[in-house]
């Protein structure tokens, strides 16, 4: 259960960056999902067309500053390599991040507003651990 929360923060903190890159208005699904691709090949350092377990241990790690438990990358990964095959291809990053949008599209018109992202952050900050000071 713990895993699986945490990997639904995860999925969220990875479209943090997406949403960071919004302009100061509204975003549509449409562009959501050209900014979500080019995050999947910013994280796709190998340019393979998919993200591997190592990618994306690497890329947790710089954005969390520690390497996540495997316990993490496992259900990440459980959640989001839908066809087992190790890696997370653009259809499978492309339909997670699509059901993000959706979720964070409180009142499901296909944009996102200002206010719906913010309130998508405040929540992935409040999900997050806290970094002992």
């Amino acid at each position: 259960m713990k895993s699986t929360m945490i990997a639904g923060v995860l999925t969220l903190g990875l479209a943090q960056p997406v949403m960071a890159q919004a302009p100061a208005g509204a975003m549509s699904k449409a562009d959501f999902m050209i900014q979500a691709k080019a995050q999947l090949d910013a994280l796709d350092t190998n340019h393979d067309g998919a993200v591997s377990r190592d990618e994306l241990i690497a890329a947790i790690t710089k954005q969390a500053g520690s390497a996540p438990p495997a316990t993490v990358i496992d259900s990440f990964m459980g959640m989001m390599d839908v066809n087992h095959d190790g890696k997370i291809s653009a259809d499978e990053w492309a339909a997670v991040q699509g059901a993000t949008f959706d979720r964070i599209d409180a009142n499901h018109d296909g944009t996102l507003t200002p206010d719906e992202m913010s309130t998508a952050q405040q929540r992935l900050q409040a999900q997050q651990p806290q970094k002992p000071q």
